[in-house]
């Protein structure tokens, strides 16, 4: 059996627990899998990804987009895509009580967009349950929020408004 040495630990290991070489400063590194796991974590900063991240996706915008747009194609996808889309139309049906103002619900859309249009600040129509917790989809469950914070609120519902911005 063959063994490499692991420049971190020092232990000899068989190949198939060292990870492939990566090159260095000072030459080729060779490591084992435990200390790779070990350094990639030490190494791994979640503010420097989210910044790569945004400057990608900023950088790449509409190549990310295309290649998504001709992923979600795939027959693979489509029909994943396909049962999301059931899946959420069958909530929404359950989520719709008997008692239901479709008059209403159009009129809080409705003023989200005028309130858009006066102030050009984008309004969205958000559900205080949300759907996916339960929530119904009614004029009593629906309240008006500024885009970014209905898009942070996402599906929590002890979503909380930041007190810096909003005292």
């Amino acid at each position: 059996m063959i063994t490499r040495r692991c420049n971190s630990c020092g232990e000899h290991k068989p190949i198939s627990e060292m990870v492939k070489q990566r090159a260095c400063k000072y030459g080729v590194r060779k490591l084992c899998k435990k200390c790779n796991v070990i350094r990639v974590q030490r190494d791994y900063d979640p503010i420097k990804k989210s910044q790569y991240d945004k400057d990608r996706r900023k950088a790449l915008g509409d190549k990310l987009r295309e290649y998504d747009r001709k992923r979600a194609k795939l027959p693979h996808r489509r029909a994943t895509h396909n049962e999301d889309t059931r899946a959420r139309r069958a909530r929404l049906r359950d989520s719709i009580p008997e008692d239901y103002d479709r008059e209403g619900v159009l009129a809080m859309y409705r003023l989200a967009q005028k309130i858009s249009a006066i102030t050009g600040v984008l309004m969205h129509v958000d559900h205080i349950v949300p759907l996916s917790c339960g929530g119904e989809h009614n004029v009593r469950n629906l309240q008006l929020l500024e885009g970014s914070l209905n898009v942070a609120k996402g599906s929590n519902p002890h979503y909380q408004l930041p007190r810096k911005k909003y005292p």
